[in-house]
């Protein structure tokens, strides 16, 4: 399945980025000295999540830059890419002379040019539809909260009508850029591609401690069209998707018919124990879902995946089920260190 993506980026980086066609987001590393850590030191739970925003990221997926405002521009949206690499760890410099993209922007993605389009979309025109719920995933703020680069994804329905908006203004285009050329004559025909330096530790047997890391193993398995025998014949998956109440859902699954959305399945991720917190955040997603963006109720699916849930999670779902209410799924995932996957069983 192809996924589409947002890059966010500013002049300087995308300067570089658009040098030799790869892109790099934000590690997890401290702005400023804390009692915890001391500024530019890398701050493990943050890193985490930055390594989940590039995951699951396959060659074909669609990427578009969001290229924050500045002097010369409004902020602006720039397009049509695509990725020709899955994402890795690289912590030197972009090429020799890089000056913005180093050690700070280390997981990349190699991408080429689809559509080599000389005006950019102002985002004022996407903020217009959003109000209009044209647009509904697309953020600013999880670039706010990254440090400014962070990758977000969209549906293929948004992401249909930003491919006419820019169709609409740009009559014609150049052809694209040939950054596999570029790179080589650079010399970067043989980058260190590291694996994402996830952290496997474990609370306990089966147990991961960083939730971001169970969040990066899900994504990479639904890029690879696993669990399909727990949670359905699915057709997209979405990481981070704002909500009215500015919480972000873990994982949004969405099956189509063509362009019609079918179903929404709302995984709710815990690392840990599942309480009656996460529960009620997940009937609140769900809530939201319905009165937004479902046309029946019968559309809308949550889902807790956890390591354990508590037992009053468990007695609510099936007192739930039991007054023929919307079902809530219960989903119990183990990690396997040996194979580095997840094993998921269903609860209830």
């Amino acid at each position: 399945m192809v996924r589409h993506l947002i890059f966010i980026v500013n002049d300087n980086t995308w300067n570089e980025h658009n040098k030799v066609g790869i892109a790099g987001i934000n590690d997890g590393i401290a702005k400023k000295d804390s009692k915890t850590y001391k500024k530019g030191e890398i701050i493990p739970k943050a890193r985490q999540g930055a390594i989940s925003e590039v995951s699951g990221i396959r060659p074909g997926d669609v990427i578009y830059f969001n290229r924050m405002g500045s002097k010369e521009h409004p902020p602006e949206l720039l397009g049509i890419y695509k990725a020709t690499s899955r994402a890795y760890y690289d912590p030197s410099s972009l090429y020799q002379g890089a000056i913005y993209v180093k050690e700070n922007l280390p997981f990349r993605i190699e991408f080429e040019c689809l559509h080599n389009f000389k005006n950019p979309i102002n985002i004022d025109e996407i903020w217009i539809l959003k109000d209009k719920g044209k647009i509904w995933t697309l953020q600013q703020s999880r670039g706010d909260a990254v440090g400014v680069h962070a990758c977000i994804g969209i549906t293929k329905l948004e992401a249909e009508i930003i491919n006419r908006l820019f169709v609409a203004n740009n009559l014609t285009e150049a052809a694209p850029p040939d950054y596999l050329s570029k790179r080589v004559g650079l010399g970067l025909t043989n980058i260190n591609k590291q694996e994402l330096p996830l952290n496997f530790k474990e609370d306990r047997t089966g147990q991961l401690h960083y939730e971001a890391v169970l969040e990066s193993l899900m994504l990479d398995d639904f890029a690879d069209g696993k669990h399909k025998e727990i949670f359905g014949d699915y057709d997209e998956f979405i990481h981070y998707v704002p909500t009215g109440s500015r919480k972000e859902i873990d994982i949004l699954l969405i099956k189509y018919d063509g362009d019609e959305i079918v179903w929404y399945q709302i995984l709710e991720l815990k690392s840990s124990t599942f309480t009656m917190g996460e529960l009620q955040r997940l009937i609140d997603y769900e809530k939201w879902f319905i009165e937004t963006k479902a046309e029946t109720p019968l559309q809308v699916h949550p889902v807790g995946i956890a390591y354990n849930f508590n037992k009053d999670v468990i007695d609510f779902v099936k007192g739930r089920e039991r007054y023929r209410e919307r079902p809530i799924r219960l989903i119990k995932y183990s990690f396997n260190s040996s194979t580095k996957q997840i094993d998921l069983k269903v609860v209830v």
